[in-house]
């Protein structure tokens, strides 16, 4: 299948008209009840997104997101009713939590001229966000992290009811040849273009493995740029936020998303993946320490433990998404002619992150993982 063929891909192509200010109140009010309030939109890649606020007050209290014409309510749905499902069977994990509108509905339609879009109020989570800390990750906040990943997996891994297909979401990395096939001939920067034609060769040594493993809902987009710290214990993890990209897929391709942002491009290859190592800990600790109705749950669903051969295909699936984060910006932008600005910030660091993971190689790489 060609990239064209998939849903994520054609959401890409698709323009949508912006949600204005005043549309956006008048909504809130008509569906949630909400007034004498304000808005601050935030950039985002396919949707409308603002931060509500109680008027004269400088702190956000809401978010409201109102999805991409492209997005059908079922997936919408899908996704809060996921988010909801840590408030049932984790409460204590410090997610964004979802509000009911006035008819007690988890999302809500907004008519347009044409056609209808769909939105949800989620809380607003307050901190600092990780990525922007000028201090490095403490190990004790890295495993934190790595425990955080481990119980939102296995809350969602119960949404088994859910759903949902290959190429909803493009960040998928079983899509990677196929975004390749579509996207290198048009870079023409050998420097860019030759370590993803290296990834690429890597990824389909082991892709036929990947294919075969179990899917299960994940966050799919867990990295420092959503978890958010508490800035008077910076140790403390005070949220985590966008379930955007939360998608069906294997267990550990969800892992290793995680672990290719925490890679310490600075350092040299020899610790370039301590931070790494410590997530690692944090998530393989959680998964063997829970309560024994977790067990229970964890066994039923084979999620207890990966596999040596899961672990094993770590080092090239970190690369492979490394990759992506340097590719999708110029799919978006040179094939589907949008503007690839929100998420191609620090094109030079998002590189250089797949080149060092490159020069570690990979038996390395899983030398240095092994928790």
């Amino acid at each position: 299948m060609g990239i064209e063929s998939y849903e994520g891909y054609r959401a890409l192509c698709e323009p949508h008209e912006r949600i204005s200010e005043h549309d956006a109140l008048i909504f809130l009010k008509d569906q949630y009840r909400l007034s004498n309030i304000t808005l601050r939109r935030i950039m985002t890649e396919r949707d409308d997104t603002f931060s509500v606020s109680v008027a004269q007050s400088t702190r956000p209290k809401w978010i409201l997101k109102i999805e991409h014409p492209s997005e059908s309510r079922e997936a919408v749905l899908m996704r809060a009713q996921a988010i909801r499902s840590f408030e049932e069977l984790d409460s204590s994990l410090p997610v964004t939590r979802i509000f009911a509108n006035r008819s007690d509905a988890l999302v809500s339609a907004m008519e347009r001229q044409n056609h209808t879009r769909y939105a949800t109020l989620t809380s607003f989570v307050a901190g600092e966000v990780l990525s922007h800390m000028r201090e490095p990750a403490s190990d004790l906040l890295l495993f934190n992290m790595g425990q955080a990943l481990a119980r939102i997996e296995l809350v969602l891994a119960k949404q088994q009811s859910c759903e949902d297909h290959l190429g909803r979401v493009l960040w998928d990395m079983r899509l990677f040849p196929e975004i390749c096939e579509a996207t290198l001939p048009a870079i023409s920067d050998s420097h860019m273009r030759k370590p993803i034609e290296r990834a690429l060769d890597d990824y389909l040594t082991i892709h036929k493995r990947v294919c075969g493993l179990p899917e299960y809902m994940c966050h799919g987009d867990f990295h420092p740029g959503n978890v958010m710290v508490d800035s008077n214990m910076p140790n403390v993890i005070a949220g985590i936020i966008d379930f955007g990209d939360m998608h069906r897929m294997p267990l550990i391709c969800d892992v290793a998303t995680c672990l290719c942002y925490a890679i310490a491009t600075h350092a040299g290859v020899d610790t370039a993946l301590a931070p790494c190592r410590r997530i690692l800990q944090g998530y393989s600790w959680q998964l063997s320490a829970h309560d024994d109705d977790q067990r229970r749950y964890a066994r039923s669903t084979s999620l207890m433990h990966l596999s040596d051969e899961d672990y094993s295909l770590l080092p090239i699936l970190i690369e492979v998404r490394s990759a992506l984060a340097v590719i999708l910006p110029y799919l978006a932008q040179t094939l589907a002619g949008v503007d690839a600005s929100h998420y191609i910030a620090n094109p030079e660091t998002r590189l250089r992150r797949l080149i060092t993971v490159q020069n570690i190689g990979h038996r390395e790489c899983e030398a240095q993982l092994q928790p």
